[in-house]
């Protein structure tokens, strides 16, 4: 353990300034790289630890709602080292969004001063802003004078704001999300002082004890300060006794910092205490001996798939897809089942549940199921590591272990490092035979914002436990878990993802879309495109400067981007600014990208980090050769130099190369046609469903790996 416990604070100033002043008293560490600026709720805190992580990057329209006065380029350039310990202060149920990002009420009101100095345009604004009155609200603001002295942009703003409360529901489900994100998190609620009256305010005090519900039910440890402020005093704990009863004088914000570093920062160095890594160290290796049970069946089991959530990822759209077809064709003997920690819809959890419930595939989500078994009921030699492990191991060991118990699945596939660190132990401590662990992208020693001190630990426990196979959907992910975990590189299997021929259908406002945007580029003799999440990750405005450059060598050249997300709107303005924007087509979120693939002529990717892009796969189906950076596994995804073009770095990838390769394929059409025929052909042989679902069923059944043919591609 280091000398120095490593501390970051997430939440207003009242948690923030006490933090900033501790290391002169005390042996820690205050890490706030990438902190933008002060949170209130917890989606606000959620979203804040996405941004730590690399997960999340807010569209620069909104930064003056979000992190005025702040520089997002050089804050992103920072990297987070995950800390010890993470304080997230919650006060305010009041939640702001604008286009699924949070954002913060005291900005907004102070970005659009004008607008919200008349307090009865304020109050009508605020009641129409709910999200179920738009056209109500858009008539208000049409009403108004201030509304149109704004520009275009602040325009948007307004009209896309929405003002909602935090439920019980909600709060848990991110307060859960929290938790499985940090390696370990303390709550910290508003302090619930006395008014005027000698009474708490009403709606503090009852947001406050939600927060504690909420925690309880999650299994989070809360600090109320509310206790300590009433020991301290009222008039001396708030340094605004007579207003707002919200700051704390300095003198309160270091005496509440001591009491948070006793009861939560202290004992994380105190060897009485075992570390929550270190604790399912031991509680994994319990099992190192254990008794594999042997199914005497010739035919695979029940069969249970655990994930996150079934949100809109590449993972959440491959196991769902196995699921369905798992059951569709009736692949084994007993049932499918898949489990995740989240379906929340108000974050979109829940994106790839209408086809398995379509299919009958029961779904599960681990917070919802009975906490029937006690600590107890645990084997004698787990139940002291019991406190000492993460909050989401507890609860998969009191809820998950008795429903494999009942329902007696003979495999657990276990999908993404998050959910193997939460339910493991569970399938091992209710002795299901076989636990299969889906590893999927680059390991976390790779992704430090994605790193807990658990997942080390917890690996090379597993590798020694009989009946635990590893596995990755590429040979790059594969190779690189196994170099981080010192394990020999054949001991992690490789299946790849599966992925049809999209159709290519596409309904009214598609076909009208398309045909305005082909008439207005009339001229055009190729159409390149790009399919992804307009997030940092996919770097939308590197493809644009690309795409500017293949403009100006080859100005017969016309762009389709299809899909959404934070930087849609940057992306958006960044090619207006270039000067493109006449030749390029933003789609948005759509459900038939099959319809716009058929319109294009070859397809890009600039991804930084990648998994097995499943994208570079469909665009095979579809015959279009692809260019792409050398992220992850999208080498492995099609042939180099013969259905595809793939650029030397992931990280800084060449204009010239990338030029050279455009070049090549806009032309020459014959060439063209030939690498196209070369796509469809490599598609069809290696990633049709066909050949991964029985790959898949051979993994789960333990059956010997098959000779691997695949290419390998190095990565940069």
């Amino acid at each position: 353990m280091r000398e120095k416990a490593t501390i970051t604070a997430i939440g207003s100033c009242r948690i923030s300034t006490p933090f900033k002043a501790a290391p002169a008293f005390f042996p820690v560490v205050n890490n706030t790289a990438r902190i933008y600026g002060y949170t209130h709720t917890a989606a606000e805190a959620l979203q804040q630890i996405r941004f730590l992580q690399g997960d999340f990057s807010p569209p620069r329209a909104l930064h003056g709602l979000l992190m005025p006065n702040v520089d997002l380029d050089a804050l992103e350039r920072q990297q987070h080292t995950p800390s010890d310990i993470y304080m997230i202060e919650l006060s305010s149920a009041k939640q702001l969004r604008v286009a699924g990002v949070e954002v913060q009420l005291n900005y907004v009101t102070r970005h659009f001063a004008d607008f919200f100095a008349d307090k009865t345009r304020a109050r009508d604004f605020w009641r129409l802003s709910n999200g179920r009155k738009d056209i109500e609200k858009f008539a208000f603001l049409n009403e108004q004078d201030s509304f149109h002295a704004l520009d275009d942009t602040d325009k948007a703003l307004l009209v896309d704001l929405v003002l909602d409360m935090a439920t019980p529901e909600t709060l848990a489900q991110d307060m859960h999300e929290i938790l499985a994100l940090l390696p370990r998190a303390v709550f910290v609620t508003h302090c619930n002082a006395l008014a005027a009256n000698g009474q708490p305010l009403k709606a503090r005090a009852a947001y406050i004890e939600m927060v504690e519900n909420a925690a309880q039910a999650v299994g989070a440890p809360v600090f109320n300060p509310t206790a300590s402020m009433l020991a301290f005093g009222q008039e001396e704990a708030l340094s605004d006794p007579g207003a707002s009863l919200s700051h704390y004088s300095p003198d309160f914000g270091d005496f509440l910092f001591a009491g948070l570093y006793d009861r939560h920062i202290a004992p994380l160095h105190s060897g009485a205490t075992l570390d929550s890594a270190s604790a399912i160290g031991k509680a994994i290796g319990l099992y190192a001996n254990r008794t594999q049970i042997r199914s005497i069946s010739p035919h695979l089991g029940s069969v249970a798939l655990l994930t996150g959530s079934l949100g809109a990822g590449g993972a959440e759209r491959q196991l769902s897809r196995l699921a369905v077809e798992m059951r569709r064709r009736e692949a084994v003997a007993g049932t499918v089942e898949v489990i995740v920690s989240t379906l929340s819809p108000e974050r979109g959890r829940d994106f790839f549940l209408p086809p398995l419930t379509e299919a009958e595939v029961p779904v599960s989500v681990i917070s919802d199921l009975p906490a029937v078994l006690s600590p107890d009921d645990l084997p004698g030699e787990l139940q002291p590591l019991l406190r000492h492990l993460p909050p989401q191991t507890q609860e998969a060991l009191q809820r998950l272990t008795p429903h494999f118990i009942a329902h007696r699945p003979e495999v657990a596939y276990i999908w993404q490092d998050g959910a193997v660190l939460a339910t493991a132990l569970a399938a091992l401590a209710a002795n299901v035979p076989r636990i299969v662990i889906s590893l999927r992208g680059m390991p976390p020693n790779l992704r430090p914002e994605m790193m807990k001190d658990e997942y080390f630990t917890l690996y090379r426990a597993l590798s020694g436990v009989p009946g635990v196979t590893f596995s990755a959907n590429t040979h790059a992910s594969a190779d690189a878990y196994a170099e981080w975990l010192d394990m020999p590189a054949e001991s992690i299997r490789v299946v790849h993802n599966a992925a049809d021929p999209l159709p290519p259908l596409g309904g009214d406002e598609d076909r009208q879309m398309w045909e305005d945007f082909r008439r207005a580029t009339a001229d055009a003799d190729f159409t390149f495109g790009a399919v992804f999440r307009f997030d940092q990750n996919k770097r939308p405005l590197l493809w644009l400067e690309f795409a500017a450059a293949a403009l100006a060598a080859h100005p017969a050249s016309r762009f389709v981007l299809v899909g959404d997300g934070a930087e849609m709107q940057a992306a958006r303005t960044y090619a207006r600014e270039m000067g493109i924007d006449h030749r390029c087509l933003f789609t948005g979120k759509t459900a038939n990208v099959g319809f716009w693939m058929a319109r294009m002529d070859a397809l890009g990717l600039t991804s930084r980090l990648e998994g097995l892009p499943n994208v570079l796969i469909e665009a095979q189906h579809a015959g279009l050769p692809v260019i792409s950076t050398p992220a992850g596994g999208a080498g492995e995804t099609f042939l180099p130099n013969q259905s595809g073009y793939l650029l030397d770095s992931a990280e800084q990838p060449s204009l010239a190369q990338f030029l050279g390769h455009y070049l090549a394929l806009a032309g020459d059409p014959a060439h063209r046609k030939d690498m196209s025929r070369h796509a469809r052909r490599y598609a069809r042989q290696t990633f049709a469903i066909d050949k991964i679902l029985p790959e898949t069923l051979a993994l789960l059944s333990g059956d010997p790996a098959p000779r691997q043919s695949i290419h390998k591609v190095a990565r940069a």
